[in-house]
Parts: structure tokens; sequence; C-alpha cells
């Protein structure tokens, strides 16, 4: 059984990523970075 959504989604937006500039590579890495930040900040103030 193969896995549509990974073909679908995260394969097309791989190959994005790796297209991107220097630059804009730093800029993904930031949001995602800032994104987990979010999640783990929510997740303590849910817990605490």
């Amino acid at each position: 059984m193969t896995n549509h959504r990974y073909t679908q989604i995260i394969v097309p937006m791989d190959k994005y990523v790796q297209s991107l500039t220097p630059r804009g590579k730093v800029w993904v890495n930031v949001l995602e970075g800032s994104l987990t930040l979010a999640l783990l900040t929510s997740l303590v103030f849910y817990v605490g």
C-alpha cells in the first residue's frame, strides 16, 4: 500500500525547497523554527 499523501504533498514541497536560493532556505528554516517554538510554548502553557 502506497502513501499517496507523501507523493502528492511532501515530494513537490521538498523539490521546491531544494530549488530555493540559500537565503530562501534560511527563511524556510526560520519559519519552521518559529512554528515549532510556538507549538512547544502552547504545550507548556496548556500543561502548566
